[in-house]
């Protein structure tokens, strides 16, 4: 479970509504609070002002990437910016392959987790990773001391593979002189 504290803006294209309402679902259901113009503006809300007021209090947004998210015209450029412009946390969702030249320069170093192509537990597991940020593992690593020796070199068929040899006092290397 997440922060309940942790407010999370839901930033989309229209035409992508059902991806949006389906992250946002799922992140309140993961203990999140969640702003989502389509669950919590009412008609008559001033759209600039309600956007306004939940980019400025909003800990995170989360941005479902799709090529509509990019036309101009759209309000999702002003939500992006506003992030970018503050510092803000960023999390962007691509729901839709993105073509060359779709994804601003801006935003194009910014590490994106893939949703399409995924079955709903592991586009689930994708987005709820990328919202709670890297965690610290709860085992500890392999040692990398206790690596296995390299496999031995195989050789041509009808050859011997090289062994090792002694160079003077130094280690045994492999003659691959033979």
């Amino acid at each position: 479970m997440s922060d309940s504290s942790e407010l999370i803006f839901v930033s989309y294209a229209g035409p992508d509504n059902v991806w949006a309402e389906w992250v946002a679902w799922h992140l309140q259901e993961n203990g999140y609070r969640v702003v989502l113009d389509r669950w919590h503006w009412r008609t008559g809300d001033d759209f600039v002002t309600k956007m306004s007021e939940a980019l400025a209090q909003a800990s995170a947004v989360v941005a479902v990437f799709s090529p509509r998210y990019f036309e101009p015209g759209r309000y999702t450029e002003e939500e992006w910016t506003s992030v970018l412009a503050r510092r803000g946390r960023y999390v962007p969702l691509v729901v839709e392959p993105l073509e060359e030249g779709q994804l601003p320069a801006i935003l194009a170093p910014r590490l994106r987790k893939d949703l399409h192509g995924l079955s709903e537990p592991d586009a689930l597991k994708a987005l709820l990773d990328a919202v709670r940020g890297p965690e610290r593992p709860t085992r500890p690593p392999t040692f990398p001391g206790t690596a296995t020796a390299p496999p031995a070199p195989t050789a041509p068929h009808g050859s011997q593979p090289p062994f090792p040899r002694r160079t003077g006092d130094g280690p045994a290397v492999w003659d691959r002189r033979s």
